[in-house]
């Protein structure tokens, strides 16, 4: 791997992480982080073309048959065939061509299937940035959100608009002057993997930071979501500890017995405990927060949660097109579909694949969603360990899974990318086992 290669990557990942949605630079019709994406993949092109790495294995990712990358061209040939059906709906080529290039981030797999390794570009360097950009999101997302409240908090129209014309749709302003930024998945991402390193004390001063800065930019970000999220998270995080730390312990008493008496475990499942109790309080207060103000304004008596009747507007929608036309529950109506009045992807990322990709569609998502656990539990029961940064990323997708059923976030590029870089870490644990 070259400088160049190094470089690009890094750039790659630095938009990804902290770039939004991936329109803040655009070059004519292409955002920069298309272009990154297909510079990423010429370069990688070029590699095996230059070294004639047609038939080695290791470089040209392409021909390395295994079930992920099996997993990959089925799902991205399903794309192509959801592509030709929304077609022949008559469903409008503009939204089949945007809703394609949302999902074509899949083949990024193949270049960072070589790229990401110990010896090239390495997992740890790949988690310090994500922390970092965790950090550089959070600490912005905070300042614009603690000026609205403050300093401009009297007139603050003109500071939004002001920012909406630098940052375009990728921030969304509270009622209460909160804003969400698109990412601020990756705060999340950052939150919990640092937090996960603090409370095994192998952490440095930016997991310090990210413990103060994120959860506030979260939490001012209104986004309930995110609570489900961490909680999930925390909770899968723990269970994976005690598994960890009980598998070799035999008998069940004894096992029982190995957990209470590992004082550092039951501190960590504690204080993680203590975050999942305290989620349903930060919610009612985020609910309060974002639909009080709207609610009074309206004369009603009662909280008005717009976001989730919306979602169940997609639900019922969902529901009555897929009984009316069963055939889609199994091929789906194609890219481009309109679904309670909207066309570019739902909240609720599963339900859209559902209605767009059918049953076949979903099934090969479900299918390399599994194998990130089955490929670290296939490593870890042939003696594999798992670091602290792989538990925290197993426990964090399950979040993620959760999340993106309520913000949409894994079939577009900011969730594909992480899906596919813990896809990669996955397979490769799993190889260095075998």
């Amino acid at each position: 791997m070259n400088n160049f290669e190094k470089i690009l990557l890094t750039v790659f990942f630095v938009e990804l992480f902290v770039g939004g949605g991936g329109r803040l630079i655009d070059f004519g019709f292409l955002s920069i982080r298309q272009v990154l994406f297909i510079g990423l993949m010429l370069t990688f092109l070029y590699r095996i073309i230059s070294q004639k790495a047609y038939r080695n294995l290791e470089v040209n990712t392409f021909f390395r048959l295994n079930p992920v990358s099996v997993g990959i061209y089925l799902l991205i040939g399903w794309f192509a065939i959801s592509s030709i059906i929304g077609y022949l709906n008559g469903n409008a080529l503009s939204d089949i061509i945007t809703d394609f290039l949302r999902v074509s981030f899949f083949a990024a797999f193949f270049p960072l299937a070589y790229y990401i390794s110990e010896k090239r570009f390495s997992k740890q360097r790949i988690i310090t940035i994500l922390k970092y950009s965790a950090f550089a999101v959070a600490l912005f997302t905070v300042l614009i959100a603690l000026l609205g409240k403050t300093v401009f908090s009297g007139n603050f129209q003109p500071y939004k608009m002001f920012l909406l014309s630098l940052m375009g749709d990728d921030l969304l302003f509270r009622p209460s002057y909160s804003v969400f930024y698109k990412s601020h998945f990756y705060v999340f991402v950052g939150l919990v993997l640092s937090l996960n390193a603090v409370l095994t004390k192998k952490f440095s001063m930016v997991d310090i930071l990210n413990l103060i800065l994120c959860p506030i930019s979260i939490f001012w970000s209104e986004t309930r979501g995110f609570l489900f999220a961490l909680m999930v998270s925390v909770l899968m995080i723990m269970i994976i500890d005690i598994i960890i730390m009980s598998t070799p312990v035999k008998g069940f008493s004894g096992k029982i017995k190995a957990i209470f008496q590992n004082k550092q475990l039951v501190k960590k499942s504690i204080i993680l405990l203590i975050i999942t109790v305290s989620v349903p309080f930060l919610y009612q207060y985020m609910t309060l927060e974002r639909f009080e103000k709207s609610s009074v304004e309206a004369g009603s008596d009662e909280i008005n949660d717009t976001s989730a009747s919306v979602r169940v507007d997609y639900l019922l929608y969902s529901k009555d097109l897929l009984l009316d036309h069963p055939e889609y529950l199994v091929w789906g109506k194609g890219y481009g579909t309109e679904i309670a009045g909207r066309v570019t992807g739902i909240e609720t990322s599963f339900l859209d694949i559902l209605v767009e990709q059918g049953g076949i569609g979903l099934a090969f998502w479900l299918f390399l969603c599994l194998l990130v656990y089955s490929n670290y539990y296939f490593s870890f029961r042939r003696g594999g360990s798992l670091q602290t940064s792989d538990i925290s990323l197993l426990g964090i997708f399950m979040g993620v899974l959760l999340l993106t059923n309520i913000n949409p976030f894994i079939n577009n590029p900011i969730g594909i990318i992480f899906f596919l870089i813990v896809l990669v870490l996955s397979r490769h644990t799993r190889e260095q086992t075998v």
